[in-house]
């Protein structure tokens, strides 16, 4: 039961740049700093992609639940 999850392309990007970083940001390379400005930027990109999805709340007030009554043990009892 594998469902198909449609990424954005600002979570591609972030994620093709934390791969590089995970394999490459101890071998000393001089492109290091480069790819830590990009992943702050993808992040900060990815970031506001899913708040800007979200809904605005709505303040709706739920509707109150009906009470129901329990019969009472003692008063089912006949004498």
């Amino acid at each position: 039961m594998t469902e198909t999850l449609t990424r954005s392309r600002e979570w591609l990007l972030l994620n093709a740049v934390e791969a590089w970083l995970h394999h490459y940001e101890n071998a000393g390379t001089p492109t290091v700093a480069q790819y830590k400005e990009l992943q702050q930027e993808f992040h900060d990109a990815y970031m506001q992609t899913l708040h800007k999805d979200a809904p605005e709340p709505t303040l709706v007030e739920p509707e109150p639940k009906p009470t129901t009554r329990r019969s009472n043990a003692k008063a089912n009892t006949t004498k």
